[in-house]
């Protein structure tokens, strides 16, 4: 058997959507031109999801996020995808999404590797993580130490056999005191070093003296200690054949015991999947935990499978052995592996249906998106260092997760011995040829989650780009499209009008954002074509750009980035409503908003609320939208978005005058409730305002 091609996943998944499209009336587009909609959210753990959950709630109040097709996140914006995947399928009701009851619980919550909730509060919570991770440590090393004690209990067993070692004559220790001298030259060597270090603070050279010295002193003692053991062994007499049955049986035992030290279930990440979802899965109820085969199934009679968008969970193939493994050999250091419901896998291995193989089928949501969000680790795709993977090894940063590869699992069935695999990942041999790959951040190798809706052809792509970008350099952008032009022929082209540095990126004397999204066209620049006369049956055609032009552009691409517009005034807030004023003055006193550290996981409550009233003013910009707090009716199909991003034709604008003139409402969204105008107070509406 070989892997499922990709072309077979894509066309699986849109016969489900089409489904879906007819049983929700989401239909839009025509039979031949479907105009598939996704929606990408970007890496950038709490801050990104925070940002993220803000700007879906915005598009949800007006029935967009139904819509879509596809929602496909990266690491951070995970956190917010599961979020809507479980709790859409436990209320059955998108108009229950985003509650003000939800926001307020997460908004609490926003220091969720710490949370101040529990018996302990905060305090024993930051001990509980402490003692969680030393303990995680504690259990990485057991693979190392199964390696020693079964490499030390066959020594025994070996020099046990030989008794009076035929060798001894040659002793090499004899008369010498070895275990003193072990400890005096190594120590009168560092004790020299160290002093010469202080005092010669600025030499260049002296330190990497020592550091031959001290390298040599190692090689010479591993040399000492293998004669030891073999050469200078002397022998007690011959082993008992009770001791040797009694040493052999810890052989085994031991190595037994390796085939059960599975790193995915002895690392930190199951502390971290655990923080997340008690912080975004803790209103799904019967569904923080479902497999992420069952997420999505749009033949099946029950709403609750097909309800929400599909989803797309995108991680990175770590490949870090280029020099020994054939798939890969060059420049080339990951590739986009997906988690969806029906396939997992990557262009390069290969894809496997993910009901069919055990651990897929284990795969959970949960577990997925926090492989998503797995920034630290060993392996990090285009971040990858052989230095680093070692001190992430050893010091157990190893958040990413070891799963069956495709191109093997197909034909068996791997069992794995994993004290191995520790080792492959402190010495960086972590490749696509071994029964187990690693996977870990979809960031570490495309952090706005937009690869795949390219991939998929998608006619209209919102891309909300919420990484870490202080000084506005369009990182993630710029890494989008150098990959989708080279890998998948298409051409991200910003309008004249529309260009990110010109309208996002704020000028030093202004300080804050003109606008915060700029919308592309995406253009074929080349394409692959069925040639039978070609050696692997396929033939590259390459389009000029006036070609191109010709043809027009296949696609709309929306890229919203996570900025702030200056303030238009000074709003008159009650300075005893602390979350409302302290959100207002957020970014005087914090500079870097929205873009402070990604390492910064402890949201308190005003900083919280900061990045989620962003993200949904950003999604009212993005629509066209004047007044978030206005009910508006009619249904804005993807066309009607599609008509105010090419042609700017406002469609809610177009409502709001026909409401002003009383006109009817019009019809409501399916399964969509609007919230009251009421649940958020004018005052927060200005605050906002201004301070975003």
């Amino acid at each position: 058997m070989k892997p499922t091609e990709l072309s077979e996943v894509i066309a699986s998944e849109r016969e489900h959507l089409l489904i879906r499209r007819k049983k929700l009336g989401l239909e839009h587009g025509t039979e031949t031109q479907p105009n598939w909609f996704g929606i990408a959210l970007s890496g950038g753990g709490i801050r990104s999801a925070t940002i993220n959950l803000g700007f879906l709630k915005t598009l949800n109040k007006y029935g967009i996020l139904q819509k879509a097709d596809y929602l496909s996140s990266v690491s951070g914006g995970g956190y917010t995808h599961s979020y809507v995947q479980s709790t859409a399928k436990e209320t059955l009701d998108f108009g229950k999404l985003f509650s003000a009851e939800h926001i307020d619980a997460m908004r609490k919550h926003g220091e969720y590797m710490v949370p101040r909730k529990g018996l302990m509060g905060k305090t024993g919570n930051l001990l509980l993580l402490i003692i969680a991770f030393l303990v995680s440590w504690a259990m990485s090393l057991v693979s190392p130490a199964i390696l020693m004690g079964i490499g030390y209990y066959i020594y025994l067993i070996v020099a046990g056999c030989l008794g009076q070692n035929p060798f001894s004559g040659l002793d090499f220790f004899a008369g010498h005191d070895l275990g003193w001298w072990a400890v005096v030259i190594p120590g009168a060597l560092f004790v020299v070093h160290f002093a010469a270090n202080i005092i010669l603070n600025f030499n260049l050279g002296v330190s990497k003296i020592f550091n031959r010295a001290e390298s040599v002193l190692v090689s010479i003692g591993l040399v000492l200690f293998v004669w030891m053991m073999v050469v200078g062994y002397e022998g007690t007499g011959i082993l008992s054949n009770e001791l040797k049955i009694d040493f052999a049986i810890n052989v085994v035992l031991l190595f037994i015991l390796g085939f059960f030290t599975n790193p995915n279930a002895l690392s930190f990440h199951r502390f971290y999947r655990k923080q997340l979802a008690d912080l975004f899965l803790q209103f799904s109820n019967n569904y923080d935990n479902m497999p992420i085969g069952k997420v999505f199934d749009a033949k099946s009679d029950q709403l609750k499978d097909y309800i929400s968008p599909y989803p797309l969970i995108n991680t990175c193939l770590n490949l870090m052995n280029p020099g020994k493994d054939a798939a890969f050999q060059g420049t080339k250091t990951s590739d986009y592996f997906l988690l969806s419901p029906f396939y997992c896998g990557s262009k390069l291995v290969g894809y496997v249906p993910t009901d069919r193989y055990f651990d897929y089928q284990r795969m959970t949501l949960p577990a997925a998106v926090t492989v998503s969000a797995a920034a630290v680790n060993p392996g990090m795709g285009i971040y990858s260092n052989r230095t680093l993977s070692v001190m992430m090894t050893l010091f157990n940063a190893r958040l990413g997760f070891w799963i069956s590869n495709p191109s093997i699992l197909v034909k068996a069935r791997a069992v794995v011995w994993w004290p191995l695999y520790f080792f492959y990942e402190l010495l960086g041999r972590i490749g696509s040829e071994k029964k187990m790959i690693n996977i870990s951040d979809g960031g570490h190798i495309e952090n706005l989650g937009a690869y795949e809706l390219l991939r998929r052809g998608c006619r209209l792509i919102i891309a909300v780009d919420a990484g870490e970008d202080k000084i506005y350099s369009f990182f993630d952008l710029n890494n989008l499209i150098i990959r989708a032009r080279n890998e998948l022929g298409l051409e991200i082209r910003f309008r004249p009008q529309d260009q990110p540095e010109e309208l996002i990126r704020p000028r030093p004397s202004q300080v804050y954002s003109a606008k915060r999204y700029a919308v592309a066209d995406v253009y074929k620049c080349w394409e692959e074509v069925p040639d039978p006369s070609q050696e692997d049956g396929k033939r590259i055609i390459n389009y000029s750009k006036a070609e191109r032009d010709t043809m027009g552009p296949v696609g709309t691409f929306v890229y919203v980035k996570s900025s702030v517009r200056a303030p238009e005034g000074k709003p008159d807030l009650d300075k005893r409503d602390t979350l409302k004023y302290g959100t207002y003055k957020y970014k005087i006193y914090h500079p870097d908003f929205p873009h402070e550290p990604t390492s910064d996981q402890f949201f308190d409550e005003i900083q919280w609320e900061a990045y989620f009233q962003l993200g949904r003013f950003i999604g009212a910009e993005v629509l066209g939208v004047s007044d978030l707090e206005a009910a508006v009716g009619g249904k804005p199909l993807v066309e009607n978005l599609l008509n105010w991003f090419d042609n700017g034709v406002n469609f809610f604008e177009q409502e709001e005058k026909k409401e002003a003139q009383g006109a009817s409402e019009g019809d409501v969204f399916e399964s969509f409730k609007v919230e009251p105008a009421a649940e958020t107070a004018p005052a927060e509406q200005a605050e906002v305002k201004y301070q975003m």
